[in-house]
């Protein structure tokens, strides 16, 4: 069936409006249908056609337009600059909270990039400031010099910004903005000193977290984060560190730093929910927020994802309760747990596993979100391979795949992972199968087939990373590159071939053991007697050692034999030989004597 057309204001109103993960995800978009539109109108790439170039560049123009809007309406002109080319090197924060030049600095410098004419063109060309304005001492009005500022901004120009091709940069915005930035923040400080001055434990605790907000609405995250770090040494009850271990949940994620979401969800395992051992603390913690667990259960199902631990993310976004569905959409919706869950399992669960877990467990209730996925689990339950990923490869279940912005870089590894699932089950009933038949059921030719084939074989997948035992086909398979069949050996025939290596193993294990001792029996006989042996080429040769002194060797050296580790370290050389140190004649005989297979 067609993909239907992609529906932006669905997808996004799926997220919190005024939330980072909503603008990021807006952002990805657009540029995702900007490459998109750029491949077509090329007509290089396989969506060239004037139908999708429209359609992509529709969907960039309106991502861009619905991010700026939630940029202006957040006050978040740090973001904007850089989506136009400018970079700042110091955190605006610093800026804002040093007491340089005040308020009359703001006319001088607003921190917007200035605007050349762009040679006819709409969009606005980015440069830095002038020397003048970038030197150590700013003139002050009325007189004298002003303190140098403790931060720079520097604007770099690059060839193709894609938001300057649909939409005009607005300076007033960033002036506006960052103007009211500066007073808010000086207000917020000012709560906050006059808050620790008195020592009011729950006012620094608000002040703290409102300061937080108001760097996490900038898109100041890292600031964001330590403001609500330093707020959960105030915390007085648990729906207070519930608050702020959701919080910092929240800007981890945004962070893309999943080291901190499993420290700060290990934290509340043992210190918000008491271990999990105590019925009044878990009571209590259900009372404050009946979906605490469940909310770092998702947090935590992204960051097995994002370390590419799939096999713990399907497990873990599996377990979500359903009772999660928009309570937590500042982080994820309730249709990305279904697809996160789905996809996860079919690539890393086994047949059984994925019936009870997925199919018909508790995560049943979601696949009513994503119909299509749902869809293709039936598929792959009932042994239809084909119309498995037929669905997975080419409907909209890729595209939502593809455009989601923390599973899209994963989406080659799951597909391939899930198809050589699919070619296990699939050849389990035979003893012998055409790779050209395979190949048709799996929409690719024969030669192909044979490469997937041969690493499953092998006990490697497509990205060359030990599988586990149901992703292999076993040491059993074989394929007839002449007849182009694969086939699988009978039980007694690999139970033949397992016992002759035992066989083979247990008998160079005995030659080496046996070499072992007769030299640790030569060396006790050597000291005894006072026999050393010397690889010296000069002092080559041995002598003997009387009980009373030293004699000499062949060389007239007069040295004890015994004196110092050389002498003991080179006689443990010369007898003691690696394990693996055989010769040909002991691998002959091992071969033809000690083991002979046409004994069975």
């Amino acid at each position: 069936p067609p993909c239907p057309a992609f529906d932006l204001q669905a997808y996004i109103s799926r997220y919190d409006p005024r939330s980072e993960t909503s603008l990021q995800r807006l952002l990805f978009l657009a540029h995702h249908f900007h490459e998109q539109r750029l491949v077509g109108g090329d007509g290089g790439g396989p969506s060239s056609s004037s139908d999708d170039h429209d359609t992509a560049a529709t969907i960039a123009r309106r991502s861009f337009d619905l991010a700026v809007r939630h940029m202006k309406a957040t006050g978040n002109h740090r973001r904007y600059l850089e989506e136009y080319g400018a970079t700042v090197e110091s955190s605006p924060s610093e800026s804002l909270s040093c007491g340089g030049g005040g308020a009359e600095d703001d006319d001088d410098d607003d921190g917007s990039p200035e605007l050349v004419a762009g040679g006819g063109t709409s969009s606005p060309t980015l440069r830095p400031r002038s020397d003048s304005r970038s030197s150590s001492t700013t003139p002050r009005r009325g007189g004298g010099t002003a303190k140098p500022r403790n931060h720079t901004t520097t604007m770099t120009t690059k060839k193709h910004h894609a938001i300057s091709r649909y939409l005009d940069y607005d300076s007033e915005f960033v002036r506006s903005s960052r103007m009211a930035a500066r007073d808010r923040l000086a207000t917020m400080e000012g709560r906050l000193g006059t808050a620790q001055s008195h020592l009011m434990k729950e006012s620094i605790r608000t002040a703290l977290l409102a300061l937080a907000e108001f760097h996490r609405e900038r898109g100041e995250l890292r600031e964001a984060w330590r403001r609500v770090a330093r707020s959960r040494e105030y915390c007085a009850n648990g729906r207070q560190h519930i608050q702020v271990c959701l919080l910092l949940v929240e800007l981890s994620v945004d962070l893309r730093e999943w080291p901190s979401v499993r420290d700060t969800i290990s934290r509340a395992e043992h210190t918000v929910m008491g271990g999990t051992s105590s019925s009044d603390d878990n009571a209590a913690v259900d009372a404050h927020d009946p979906l605490f667990r469940q909310k770092l259960r998702a947090a935590l199902g992204l960051a097995h994802l994002a370390e590419g631990r799939y096999g713990d993310a399907a497990r873990t976004f599996a377990s979500v309760s359903t009772e999660l569905t928009d309570q937590f959409n500042g982080v994820v919706g309730a249709e990305d747990l279904a697809l996160y869950g789905s996809v996860l399992g079919m690539a890393t669960m086994d047949r059984k596993t994925l019936h009870e877990t997925v199919i018909d467990g508790v995560f049943k209730g979601r696949l009513e979100l994503v119909p299509t996925m749902r869809e293709a689990l039936c598929h792959y339950s009932r042994a239809e391979y084909g119309q498995c990923l037929s669905l997975l490869q080419h409907s909209s279940i890729r595209r939502d795949l593809l455009l989601d912005i923390h599973l899209h870089a994963h989406v080659p590894a799951l597909l391939d992972m899930i198809r050589d699932r699919c070619i296990v089950q699939y050849f389990r009933p035979y003893s012998s199968v055409s790779l050209e038949k395979m190949g048709r059921v799996f929409g690719c030719n024969a030669r192909e087939m044979e490469e997937v084939v041969a690493k499953l074989i092998s006990g490697t997948g497509s990205d060359g990373a030990e599988e586990d035992e149901g992703m292999s086909l076993g040491d059993g398979a074989r394929i007839n590159a002449l007849e182009k069949t694969l086939s699988v050996e009978g039980p007694r025939s690999v139970e033949r071939r397992a016992r002759r290596r035992a066989r083979v193993r247990a008998a160079k294990m005995g030659v080496v053991f046996a070499r072992n001792a007769e030299g640790m029996i030569m060396r006790v006989a050597c000291v005894e007697n006072g026999i050393a042996i010397q690889s010296d080429k000069r002092s080559s040769g041995w002598r003997t050692r009387s009980s009373g002194g030293g004699g000499r060797g062949r060389d007239g050296g007069g040295r004890h034999a015994g004196s110092g580790d050389r002498t003991g370290g080179t006689v443990d050389q010369l007898l003691f030989d690696s394990d693996d140190s055989i010769s040909g004649d002991d691998a002959m005989d091992i071969d033809n004597h000690i083991v002979n297979p046409n004994e069975f």
